[in-house]
């Protein structure tokens, strides 16, 4: 009877217990349903957020800004001046090769000769008959075998050949120079092509004024750098809106500019034997090239029928007309004789 009532009142105890905390959780239930509908909380989802902050997260993310002539100068590539390294590093080398196959620094015609300079005799037949039966024999022991008499690399291979440390340097200097301003704007491509066209037609130019003598050096090339650099610089002084650049690109010729006058009037490289022809040939194809390539500025190229496109094809045509001109003279007009 004890037990039974003591069942029945934890039953009771148990029951009220119960229905207390039921009645206690609707009384949570309700106040939280209540509050949730006078502050609604906001979902975390992209139309909770502004559309103008949307747009600006999504603008700075995945667009980039647009480029013009100003942008494309100020904020330039990161590059490595590796076309300037491996020049200056192989005309080093050449420069000890040379002293090696001469065994001394006193270089004699031979081996200059042998190394590559550039020597007509070898680049083309000699004039009459009676000369090539004299001294072809002579020519077959100095300028070798290789494509002899037609040796085209004669036109390519002097670029790289310096007489001494103090022609090396005095090349390098400025070529250098120019070069690390124009490999941060032009491909390694660009830059590789242009040099030996450079070099080619100051070759060119020097075989066809001094056909009887032996040449070598990389002023011809240099002055096509030199040129080029100075047509860019002047170009982009009027393609240029931002004052401060235009006074940057003004500075900057200037680097450049008091070599190619110094080299006109005076022996820089000390060594007794300026080739002037090599560089005229060298500047020709230089402007030439800088007209084709570099941004030519608003006045000019609405004077020209096709605009820009106009511009670089009269370019094109003036270096093609002028390579087949010269080439033409040197195998045919010119004769060549070592009497």
């Amino acid at each position: 009877m004890i037990f039974s009532i003591r069942l029945l009142l934890i039953h009771i105890f148990f029951q009220k217990t119960t229905n207390r905390m039921s009645t206690i959780m609707k009384t949570i239930y309700t106040k939280i349903k209540h509050r949730s509908e006078s502050m609604p909380i906001k979902p975390h989802s992209t139309d909770s957020i502004p559309n103008q902050n949307l747009n600006k997260d999504i603008t700075i993310q995945l667009v980039q800004p647009e480029s013009s002539p100003d942008t494309d100068y100020v904020i330039s590539r990161a590059f490595y001046p590796i076309f300037t390294i491996a020049i200056i590093a192989f005309d080093l080398f050449l420069l000890m090769l040379i002293y090696i196959v001469q065994q001394g620094t006193t270089i004699t015609s031979d081996t200059w000769i042998k190394m590559g300079a550039k020597y007509v005799p070898c680049m083309k037949p000699l004039y009459s008959q009676t000369e090539q039966d004299v001294y072809n024999t002579q020519l077959k022991t100095q300028c070798e075998l290789f494509f002899l008499p037609y040796q085209f690399f004669r036109f390519i291979t002097p670029m790289f050949l310096h007489g001494s440390i103090t022609h090396l340097i005095s090349n390098l200097v400025y070529q250098a120079l120019v070069e690390a301003l124009l490999e941060g704007r032009y491909s390694m491509k660009i830059l590789c092509l242009c040099y030996l066209l450079f070099g080619f037609s100051g070759n060119l130019m020097s075989a066809l004024y001094n056909p009887k003598t032996i040449s070598f050096g990389a002023s011809g090339a240099v002055y096509g750098l030199v040129l080029f650099c100075i047509v860019d610089h002047i170009f982009r002084i009027f393609t240029i809106d931002d004052c401060h650049e235009k006074k940057r690109q003004f500075l900057m010729t200037f680097l450049v500019i008091p070599y190619f006058i110094m080299t006109i009037y005076s022996d820089v490289d000390c060594s007794d034997h300026t080739d002037h022809a090599a560089h005229i040939g060298g500047s020709i194809i230089g402007v030439l090239l800088a007209i084709c390539l570099c941004k030519t500025p608003e006045f000019i190229v609405n004077r020209v029928p096709h605009g820009r496109i106009g511009v670089q094809s009269i370019a094109l045509s003036l270096i093609f007309i002028y390579f087949v001109i010269t080439l033409l003279i040197f195998y045919y007009l010119i004769p060549v004789n070592l009497k």
